[in-house]
């Protein structure tokens, strides 16, 4: 029987061009400089836009009443990118089944396809199945952001499923596909020989 995930602090994750670290006061500043882009906030959920209209969203006080008191089984990062606050990314983490859910967001429309929120996933994903120990990482996300899609893919998530008109929009029920990643499966991508196996990046095309 396998214990319990051990849960560490928070780490500081840096790649070439993003940084992941905590939550800072400025931080809102810095998502308040940028207005709500439809986007971003579809892949979240529709209740914003039916209910809502982003507005409620959009301001010092909602960002600011949103931090709780920390979770030991959640992990929030800022996504930093010159020196700014572009996005977030997050794992909920069952330590007793070994496996974590992943979520990511750049709030930043002009910085979107150019491979941030793909260095982000990649450094999330290595920290967890790698020093945290998880088993397996998971995600939803809607069939019809291929962008997204492309992403995971080529961070070695790979498909599994589809939850049928699994959420409403305004212009009707929307799929949600079920994509995971499992540590041997990554571990293998890691050390194959680059001649034998066909990366997720050339099979999708992602820059």
């Amino acid at each position: 029987m396998l214990d319990r995930l051990a849960l560490s602090p928070l780490p500081t994750l840096r790649g070439e061009r993003v940084i992941l670290r905590g939550v800072r006061e400025s931080d809102i500043d810095d998502r308040l400089r940028h207005p709500i882009d439809p986007e971003e906030e579809d892949g979240y959920g529709s209740s914003w836009r039916r209910e809502w209209d982003g507005r409620r969203y959009h301001s010092r006080e909602y960002l600011t009443a949103r931090r709780g008191p920390p979770d030991p089984g959640v992990y929030t990062w800022a996504v930093e990118h010159d020196g700014e606050c572009i996005g977030s990314a997050g794992l909920r983490v069952d330590s007793d089944q070994h496996c974590a859910t992943y979520t990511v967001g750049l709030f930043v429309a002009r910085l979107r396809g150019r491979g941030l929120g793909q260095q982000t996933t990649r450094l999330v994903v290595s920290w967890a199945l790698g020093e945290l120990g998880a088993h397996r990482i998971q995600l939803e996300v809607l069939a019809s952001n291929s962008r997204a899609i492309n992403c995971y893919l080529a961070c070695g998530f790979r498909q599994e499923g589809i939850r049928r008109q699994a959420v409403l929009y305004p212009d009707g029920w929307q799929d949600l596909i079920l994509m995971g990643v499992l540590q041997s499966e990554y571990a293998f991508q890691a050390t194959a020989p680059s001649g034998n196996v066909r990366s997720a990046q050339q099979a999708t095309g992602e820059p």
